[in-house]
């Protein structure tokens, strides 16, 4: 009996796996306000020792958040976009897709994101421990940009560095504004607009069949 009782009890994975889902449950609701040793626990189902056990300090249990939330940004994704014959365009639309599922399916990352971000203005260490989180998006963005300019699809005087954190703060800002989504689709449209380089011959594939930008992006989404 004790052997199986035993069995039953949550291991050092799945236990701070549940605070960090309490942790990031209580920003979600109530901000840093809200995210108090007391109120993690309690929502884990723990004592404050067993929160303190595997989180000695706050830093570490918003670590433990921002850990988790990377890994929700890396695995969870709109269904793939229609390929267009360029990765980097893809990449782009990917994005688009991306930001419409998250508001929709998982408004919380979003929530959660801006509480982080809002609260490292003022505290570095939190600082220190949510820039690398913006900073690994912003790069991938970057990446498919740079190969976009290289295949012709982007326009030529595209800074990819720049033109990434310009795109990573306007899907952020729309986001954690709760920007309506007819006027996310006009963003998307502008932003998409202005990436694309100007066609003065017969259209790539890529480009071809685009009556608008992000036109079958919206019609996809609404199948």
């Amino acid at each position: 009996m004790a052997k199986s009782e035993k069995s039953q009890r949550p291991g050092g994975d799945q236990r701070r796996d549940s605070l960090v889902r309490a942790a990031f449950a209580c920003l979600a609701a109530d901000g840093f306000e809200g995210l108090r040793t007391r109120n993690v626990a309690d929502r884990a189902g723990v004592n404050i020792a067993t929160l303190h056990y595997y989180f000695p300090t706050k830093e570490a249990l918003i670590g433990g958040v921002a850990e988790f939330l990377a890994t929700q940004f890396i695995t969870l994704h709109a269904p793939a976009v229609t390929p267009t014959g360029s990765a980097a365009l893809d990449g782009l639309h990917q994005e688009f897709a991306d930001a419409y599922y998250y508001r929709a399916e998982h408004p919380n990352l979003a929530v959660v994101m801006f509480e982080l971000q809002l609260r490292g203005r003022r505290d570095p260490a939190i600082r220190k421990i949510v820039e690398p989180l913006f900073g690994h998006w912003q790069y991938g963005i970057e990446r498919w940009m740079t190969a976009g300019v290289a295949e012709g699809v982007f326009r030529s005087g595209l800074d990819p560095a720049r033109a990434a954190a310009l795109l990573a703060a306007a899907i952020a800002g729309a986001s954690m504004l709760g920007t309506e989504t007819q006027q996310l689709e006009r963003i998307f449209t502008e932003v998409e607009a202005w990436l694309l380089a100007p066609i003065t011959g017969p259209k790539p594939a890529a480009r071809r069949n685009l009556a608008s930008p992000s036109n079958h992006i919206a019609r996809k989404r609404k199948r």
